[in-house]
């Protein structure tokens, strides 16, 4: 099932079965601005309604999404910017907080709001030709400083975002950024193939063990371990679980239903 975009909306959205791909289509360089984070937040609630269990999030043109429009932020006054700052986040956390797999297919630039929206994604694929940055030292401004350092190491976080200088694709996977690099017109289909794996896990298992990751990531190790201990004991008592298990035996594909 397809829905193209309205006026209010400027995103193109397709559903087929558990897995939905969603296009960000405000050209030229898909800015991250009002009409795109409503646009993100709407789709996410729905997809949430549906049992959506994994999503692609993909760009139109020539950019996955170059960041926040600076005419717009050229225009804030001191009492607007916590809630600009605010709105953008509302989005990443969205991502980072849904039920279900999120996966980046950045297909052009991704740069500043744009990297930010490709980090906060469970999972990256880059087509040869992307490029991602963080570019707010060449702004004057700070970007994907608590993100980056947690998903590819300080090192790396320093080199990129004290240099603003942006990565190709085959070094963006090199440095961890990214899962997979493939040619432009193979993209859709490498996004889409990632996501209907991470779809026919268990879903509440996928739920799980995002949340025990980020739990876990900077918490002492003995803590650590026991909150991922106790989540086991609570999905061993799944149905989930239990149908993997016979089906495991009955060496069929198990059919998790997220109970």
């Amino acid at each position: 099932m397809s829905h193209g975009p309205s006026s209010s909306s400027p995103i193109h959205v397709a559903i087929e079965g558990p897995v939905a791909t969603v296009t960000l289509d405000a050209p030229p360089l898909n800015l991250l601005g009002d009409p795109v984070r409503q646009a993100i937040l709407a789709m996410l609630g729905d997809f949430k309604t549906r049992g959506v269990r994994a999503m692609v999030l993909t760009g139109a043109g020539r950019a996955f999404c170059a960041g926040a429009d600076l005419r717009d932020e050229a225009k804030l006054t001191p009492d607007q910017v916590q809630a600009f700052l605010d709105a953008d986040e509302a989005v990443f956390t969205a991502l980072a907080e849904f039920p279900g797999a999120t996966i980046a297919a950045v297909n052009g630039y991704a740069y500043g709001g744009g990297f930010e929206l490709a980090l906060a994604c469970d999972i990256r694929i880059a087509a040869r030709g992307a490029k991602l940055a963080g570019v707010g030292v060449t702004i004057g401004l700070t970007v994907s400083t608590a993100r980056l350092s947690r998903l590819a190491g300080e090192a790396v976080a320093l080199d990129l975002l004290l240099t603003g200088r942006a990565v190709t694709a085959d070094e963006a996977l090199g440095l961890g950024l990214v899962s997979a690099v493939v040619e432009q017109d193979a993209l859709g289909a490498e996004a889409r193939q990632w996501a209907e794996v991470v779809a026919s896990r268990a879903p509440l298992s996928v739920r799980a063990n995002k949340l025990a990751l980020r739990h876990c990531a900077r918490r002492p190790l003995a803590e650590a371990v026991a909150y991922e201990r106790s989540e086991w004991a609570r999905l061993q008592r799944t149905r989930d679980h239990k149908e993997a298990l016979e089906a495991f035996f009955a060496k069929r594909p198990p059919v998790f239903t997220g109970e």
